[in-house]
């Protein structure tokens, strides 16, 4: 047993049975060992959790550096989002905690470039770099929670009705998060724009 036969059984049983199931124990019986056997790996369920993220992060494609800076942001981040809800099991784990194991560090340094490559001041790539990662996050755990429609989803619902344009992007969709990434990206612009003066 390594750890990574352990990362890919954990994400296996995620893949297939959901977050709930990925509790140490429930690991442990999936790979037929006791769960001591896991902590001789990792120290504990949020680092193996981490890995397994990072695993996932690995299937993020690289857009390379011949494209422009704000596609290449836009390939990262809609990939991230498209790889992550492929992994039920570790989906919300990357939305609240995200990787930074080695494939993650690979996508964070893809988007430092595209940001300094848009102009921005070194303190201000970081503080976009912040912002992206932040809405990112939070609409991957609208996702994750899409089609939950309790009672506080009708009071929204509700709340909207009448507002003016066609039908509302489905919260947690592929559309609202494709044009807020876009509002981002377009202030981003402006702001690489004022810099240059």
């Amino acid at each position: 047993m390594t750890a990574a036969s352990i990362t890919q059984a954990t994400l296996a049983l995620g893949d297939r049975e959901g977050e709930k199931a990925m509790s140490m124990r429930r690991i442990a019986a999936e790979l037929g060992c006791d769960p001591m056997a896991i902590y001789r790996h990792f120290p504990n369920r949020e680092a193996l959790l981490d890995a397994v993220a990072d695993s996932v992060v690995a299937e993020v494609p690289a857009p390379g550096g011949g494209g422009p800076w704000d596609e290449r942001i836009r390939v990262v981040l809609t990939g991230m989002r498209a790889v992550a809800l492929r992994h039920p099991g570790i989906a919300g784990h990357i939305a609240s905690r995200p990787p930074l194991g080695p494939c993650g560090r690979r996508v964070a340094g893809e988007l430092f470039v595209a940001l300094a490559e848009a102009g921005l001041a070194p303190g201000d790539v970081v503080r976009a770099f912040q912002a992206l990662i932040a809405y990112a996050a939070a609409g991957l755990r609208m996702a994750v929670d899409a089609g939950v429609q309790d009672r506080r989803w009708q009071q929204v619902s509700a709340a909207m009705e009448g507002l003016p344009g066609e039908a509302l992007p489905v919260v947690g969709s592929a559309e609202q998060f494709d044009y807020g990434l876009r509002l981002l990206l377009s202030g981003i612009r402006l702001e690489g724009e004022r810099a240059a003066g």
